[in-house]
């Protein structure tokens, strides 16, 4: 499967199975076994749909078993690869793919799915550092906006943090942004203001963070954007 030869000598069907049963089989396992079965997918791991849909298939699994020290062993197994191919200075369409599947932004969550099991307050700092690492590819912003206004609403204290993070890079404003990214934020950034509107007011750390978001969809062209900047200042 990750091979660079024909992927069509392997059928769809058959490969969306096989992956399905591994990844519930293998976060089935012993933890101290996990490593072992990863082996294949650490060895090969390349900018491959693969490797998108394998981490799809995890998450997806993990919504059923909740084996929660497991499936967030798998990821911080996987965490270096993902950084390395969104750093090392290449585009590829399967790159951007493989990061909304690795921070959950490829599984169509329920409308009324505002929280996940497997999200716990420790698991913040892998938002963190993903917004540190990897925050300059168009896809981890919409992965992190999508995600606040869906299963990750609970980090919505977190989240101003990790957009703004993400947005004090200058050079965003003229990267191509992915499909509904900046309805996303606008989404999250009015349900933060609303709940947030006198501490950030009082709050300068706070108020910059805040502005750093809305002066980015300011700049581009966001009437919502525009409006809640007036009624903060």
């Amino acid at each position: 499967m990750l091979s660079d030869e024909d992927d069509e000598k392997i059928d769809y069907t058959v490969k969306h199975k096989f992956l399905e049963k591994y990844s519930c089989f293998v976060l089935s396992q012993p933890q101290n076994e996990i490593q072992n079965y990863l082996l294949p997918f650490i060895e090969k791991f390349n900018k491959s749909e693969v490797i998108a849909d394998l981490f799809k298939e995890f998450v997806l699994a993990e919504d059923i078993l909740n084996t929660y020290d497991n499936f967030w062993y798998v990821w911080s197994v996987f965490k270096e690869k993902v950084f390395n191919i969104c750093n090392d200075g290449d585009s590829y369409w399967y790159v951007d793919k493989i990061v909304r599947s690795y921070i959950f932004a490829e599984i169509p969550w329920k409308a009324t799915a505002k929280d996940w099991h497997t999200f716990k307050d420790t698991n913040k700092r892998f938002f963190k550092e993903v917004s540190e690492k990897i925050g300059h590819c168009p896809s981890c912003l919409y992965s992190i906006s999508k995600l606040l206004n869906d299963i990750g609403t609970p980090y919505i204290e977190d989240g101003i943090t990790w957009l703004s993070t993400i947005l004090v890079d200058k050079e965003y404003i003229n990267k191509k942004l992915e499909t509904n990214t900046i309805y996303y934020i606008e989404l999250f950034m009015k349900r933060y203001i609303y709940q947030n509107r006198e501490k950030i007011r009082t709050t300068n750390i706070l108020k910059n963070k805040v502005l750093i978001v809305l002066n980015f969809l300011v700049e581009k062209g966001s009437v919502i954007g525009y409006m809640l900047r007036e009624n903060i200042l």
